[in-house]
């Protein structure tokens, strides 16, 4: 009967030093990542609520290139966007439609030489203004041309 209570007692130690170490590591690593990566992420959204709020606007039509930017650029610093979403906004008219494009990569160091690259790429077609954000034209046909 005792080494029955002793096994039984020996399974309710808990987690080693070991065991808590690699908890705190994982843990660790895991904070870092959204430390690093987060802020890509936030930004992400931003964009993406700045061109809904631009397929919002009944007069987007009728704006020019330099308008369309100026009040995405307003958008964006309200909301604290800086860096490679704001440099990244493309204007592309067609016969009936118009197409906003903010398509970006970042690449952000991780941990020493390890760098996390992400890819971010929202559309707004005027054509189909309720799918907006999602990429519907592939824009490496008009980046040859520019």
């Amino acid at each position: 009967m005792s080494g029955q209570l002793q096994n039984s007692l020996r399974g309710q130690r808990g987690m080693s030093y070991w065991g808590w170490l690699m908890v705190v590591a994982v843990f660790g690593f895991v904070l870092t990542c959204v430390s690093k990566m987060g802020p890509a992420y936030i930004d992400a959204y931003y964009v993406d609520e700045g061109l809904r709020k631009l397929a919002d606007n009944p007069t987007l039509r009728d704006m020019t290139r330099s308008e369309i930017k100026r009040e995405l650029d307003r958008f964006f610093l309200i909301n604290n966007v800086r860096g490679e979403p704001t440099k990244a906004v493309q204007v592309i008219r067609g016969a009936d439609s118009m197409l906003v494009s903010v398509d970006y990569e970042l690449r952000q160091p991780l941990i020493y030489n390890v760098d996390v690259i992400m890819k971010f790429n929202k559309q707004l077609n005027t054509s189909k203004a309720e799918l907006c954000c999602e990429p519907l034209v592939d824009l490496e046909q008009f980046r040859k041309r520019d």
